[in-house]
């Protein structure tokens, strides 16, 4: 009984209302409820959006694009050094990121210039946010010193060793030829 009641006032409201609507003035209302009903499915459902990027910064490259190829790229406040994998060439890159808070950058370029200048050479341990890295430093028969990056992932443990670098090649690495 209540949804009759409703009903016949819902029909009595209805023609009230549209007694009063000119038809010219019913289409006008029909086209902005479609214009309006397009605008809102078209921002709401929209695929492609803009997102900004930051551009990538090369910073140093060492190496012949190939098999011993290390360099740095700086994207924003966050540098990554990647290098091949000595012990498996065919896996592709390691790489190591860290965000330059304080000075980061530039005190890792002082660390590992500081390990070619000590007696007796020692390695380095390096604890970064994602990885462990050492610098591992080598003295040879000619006395040339040389650093090894070693890297281990702290969640995909994934591990690997770069090609030995000489104290030129970290200058060229680091951009300060």
């Amino acid at each position: 009984m209540n949804s009759l009641f409703r009903n016949i006032f819902l029909l009595g409201l209805s023609k009230f209302y549209f007694k009063k609507i000119t038809p010219k003035t019913q289409s006008t209302m029909r086209k902005f409820v479609a214009i309006a009903f397009l605008l809102v499915t078209y921002t709401g459902f929209s695929q492609i959006k803009v997102i900004e990027t930051v551009p990538i910064e090369k910073i140093g490259r060492i190496g012949d694009n190939g098999t011993n190829d290390i360099y740095i790229q700086k994207e924003g406040n966050e540098y990554t050094i990647s290098f091949k994998n000595i012990d498996d060439v065919d896996n592709g890159n390691i790489k190591f990121n860290f965000k330059d808070l304080a000075g980061d950058f530039e005190s890792l370029y002082t660390i590992i210039s500081n390990g070619f200048n000590a007696t007796p050479v020692a390695d380095i341990k390096l604890d970064l946010p994602n990885d462990i890295v050492w610098l591992h430093y080598t003295k040879n028969l000619q006395k040339l010193v040389t650093l090894q990056f070693m890297s281990k992932n702290k969640v995909t443990t994934a591990t690997g060793i770069s090609d030995s670098m000489t104290k030129a090649d970290i200058n060229n690495l680091f951009g300060k030829k």
